[in-house]
């Protein structure tokens, strides 16, 4: 199929210490902004390593949802920490802050999705 995203072609990219957090993130792209009209900034799969952190944060223009793909930890938004598991999501619009932490279960990688929403251009 020519339009299948298989995760072997995708380039890795790894991050360490993702805004100011502990450790080490490896992403892989799976959209980016295209002029067709998809209404994403990017969608991005997260292989956080055990003990990676990303603080809490906030982007003032664009809005971002997670998505839990593998692994238990730590989500955070608005200042309210609770327990993330595979299948549960939530979303961050514009100006919120957000992070997430695999701190739950050593030796563990924390695997998610993160979709970010461009800002409506008038």
């Amino acid at each position: 199929m020519k339009n299948l995203l298989s995760h072997a072609s995708l380039p890795e990219i790894i991050k360490h210490n993702v805004r100011g957090g502990v450790g080490e993130v490896r992403c892989r792209d799976y959209l980016k902004l295209e002029p067709d009209g998809v209404p994403f900034d990017a969608m991005r799969l997260n292989e956080m390593q055990p003990g990676a952190t990303i603080p809490e944060h906030c982007h003032e223009d664009s809005a971002e949802m997670y998505y839990i793909i593998s692994g238990k930890g730590t989500g955070i938004h608005n200042g309210s920490r609770f327990d993330v598991q595979p299948g549960d999501a939530w979303l961050c619009r514009r100006g919120e802050t957000h992070g997430i932490l695999n701190d739950l279960h050593e030796n563990q990688v924390l695997s998610f999705i993160s979709i970010y929403f461009a800002e409506k251009k008038s």
